[in-house]
């Protein structure tokens, strides 16, 4: 995702802002321009297109600036631990009884239960499986 750069334009275009509010965002250090060399314009990562989007839905929403802020920053945080968990845990996806699972690997030290995430009809829920068995 790094190397997904937008110019001002682009990203207050994505996030329905004006380059004014952008600035003044990047002024309070709520959103950060990447660094650039000389007199070249703004660009802005992935990281900074997300933030513009969210703090925009969340104005839109009726919330304060701080107040927006301060939900990205926990909902921030809590997509690193979400990608740390991904990363540890993600084996694959398969299919259980004709349903998709994600698998997230062995439940117990013992490694006697796998543990998946049974995906149906937008929905999610847990199912142990004795390793084996297997998905069968």
């Amino acid at each position: 995702m790094d190397r997904l750069i937008f110019g001002i334009s682009e990203l207050c275009k994505m996030a329905g802002v004006t380059p004014r509010q952008l600035r003044y965002w990047e002024q309070k250090g709520y959103i950060k321009a990447r660094a650039s060399e000389g007199n070249k314009a703004r660009e802005y990562d992935a990281n900074a297109m997300i933030k513009a989007v969210l703090i925009k839905h969340f104005l839109d929403e009726g919330y304060t600036l701080n107040v927006a802020v301060q939900k990205i920053q926990r909902y921030m945080a809590n997509m690193k631990i979400i990608r740390s968990i991904i990363r540890e845990h993600f084996v694959g996806i398969e299919e259980i009884d004709g349903e998709l699972a994600v698998n997230l690997g062995y439940f117990d030290e013992a490694k006697r239960q796998i543990l998946y995430v049974i995906v149906k009809d937008g929905r999610s829920s847990f199912k142990l499986v004795d390793a084996s068995i297997g998905n069968n």
